[in-house]
């Protein structure tokens, strides 16, 4: 906020006169005052204000061309010499050097005192802030209103184009894809590209979630980190209200996959949920690590979020899986790329897995454990293999298979942990060879003496016959049962 010493030469009541040609100049702005009697005043100067004086120190002409030449190189506003109480004219060599150096010098008569002056440029500083503030209060409420009217963010990006004045606005993905624009016809240069343009971030329970940006720079920053505060409370609540949407599902689908509802209860309620399961429709599995509260508090799914609708096929949450059932004739497979692209923002090794199309209730129910067993091959996207009786068995929930099978292999991973052997390797080696010692030895490269040292070791431990086919396979669903926890 300033002033221009053109305002100051423009108010009567200052009388206030123009002693260099370069007091009209339209940069000259005023930031602050400073009254001064000292020898050297610049280390007390930042630039930008009036410097008054009265000239009390007697100085040579040397001495007063040297302290104009610091002055305008700083460089300050201007120089006002008070007459009438030292000097009763300004000396002849403070003009010439003022003229010479670009210094706008004024001359001010005994009747006006300093104080005066600096309160009337005190006055319009804070005017002006006054002004200011109450602009952006305005223009404030007015993206509020836009936002939450109807227009939604296109009515938002459009206001701040227009206020802006810096070109086309945005709202960018961390990828670079772009989200909304204005104007919609504009043209957004690529984004690796750099640019002179204006970021600011958009910001979901402290993580970015998007960028707000603008092609041309900008010196108006707080409405712009305005707009993304408001922006960010708004995806937040959105996000909440399709969190509660998602879980809603999820708990009916449990409900359905663990047959806790009959099949014509099921069919009823997942048709409220614009669920048909008259026709085939394929399930979509991803499985996220960490804390499952990240999928209910991050947008994930951004674009249907800022353009005020659910998602686009129906979605479930439960525990840390998202559950997304596709309709015949829709891309599974592109739609689980499409999931996987998403929830990369919040688990780079996201796992997905794709089921094949089924008809009906019990259809879901296996497209779903399908899914779930092809997401537990690794990341990324995997379609699911022919379903496992030992895969069914694991994705089924209300079965402690996961617990019992780590307290079937608990001696052996204590032994090798203790021991720094391999006996989980060597069951799991046998077991895929189909019991086979030569074959298992050939790849584990050892000798079959100690193959079958370990082998009897690990019947040892685990109390459980090799020989005996139900040993066998209770051995092989604790194995499963270790993968599926790692």
């Amino acid at each position: 906020m300033s002033v221009s010493v053109a305002d100051l030469l423009a108010e009567p009541t200052l009388r206030l006169r123009a002693l260099s040609s370069h007091c009209h100049d339209v940069d000259r702005r005023i930031g602050w005052v400073s009254t001064t009697e000292l020898p050297d005043p610049l280390p007390f100067l930042r630039g930008d204000e009036l410097v008054m004086t009265t000239g009390m120190l007697e100085r040579d002409d040397a001495e007063w061309a040297g302290l104009l030449e610091r002055l305008a190189e700083l460089p300050v506003a201007a120089l006002c010499f008070g007459t009438g109480l030292v000097h009763q004219e300004v000396p002849p060599v403070v003009v010439e050097v003022a003229e010479r150096t670009g210094l706008a010098l004024l001359g001010s008569p005994v009747e006006v005192p300093f104080v005066q002056i600096s309160r009337w440029v005190a006055d319009r500083i804070f005017a002006q802030r006054y002004d200011a503030v109450r602009s952006a209060v305005t223009l404030q409420d007015q993206l509020v209103r836009e936002l939450l009217s109807g227009h939604g963010l296109r009515g938002l990006l459009r206001r701040l184009h227009r206020e802006l004045g810096a070109g086309p606005v945005a709202v960018v993905e961390p990828g670079g894809r772009v989200l909304a624009r204005h104007p919609a016809s504009s043209r957004w240069p690529d984004t690796a590209q750099g640019g002179t343009g204006a970021s600011v971030p958009v910001v979901v329970d402290g993580v970015p979630v998007a960028e707000l940006r603008t092609q041309q720079a900008t010196r108006r920053h707080d409405i712009l980190s305005f707009a993304t505060s408001i922006l960010g409370l708004e995806v937040a609540r959105h996000q909440a209200v399709l969190t509660g949407r998602r879980e809603l599902l999820g708990q009916l689908l449990e409900d359905v996959l663990h047959r806790t509802v009959s099949d014509g209860d099921a069919r009823r309620r997942l048709a409220s949920h614009g669920l048909a399961t008259e026709g085939p429709h394929a399930v979509v599995v991803a499985r996220v690590s960490g804390d499952p509260a990240r999928l209910r508090n991050l947008p994930w799914t951004l674009g249907p979020l800022l353009e005020r609708v659910g998602d686009r096929l129906p979605t479930a949450l439960i525990d840390d899986t998202v559950m997304v059932v596709v309709p015949g004739g829709a891309d599974a497979e592109g739609a689980a790329e499409t999931v996987a692209g998403h929830l990369s923002v919040l688990d780079p090794q996201v796992r997905v897995g794709v089921g094949e199309p089924r008809r009906g209730v019990t259809g879901l129910r296996l497209g779903y454990f399908e899914a779930r067993q092809a997401a537990q091959a690794g990341p990324g996207v995997h379609r699911a293999a022919p379903l496992s009786i030992a895969g069914l068995l694991m994705g089924n929930l209300d079965l402690p298979l996961r617990e019992l099978g780590h307290a079937v292999l608990a001696p052996l991973l204590g032994h090798d942990e203790a021991h720094r052997a391999e006996l989980v390797t060597t069951l799991r080696s046998y077991l895929a060879h189909d019991c086979s010692p030569a074959a298992t030895a050939r790849e584990l490269t050892l000798h079959r003496n100690s193959l079958r040292y370990r082998l009897r070791l690990i019947e040892q431990l685990t109390g459980r016959d090799l020989g005996r086919l139900a040993d066998r396979m209770e051995l092989s669903l604790a194995l499963t049962a270790l993968d599926a926890d790692t």
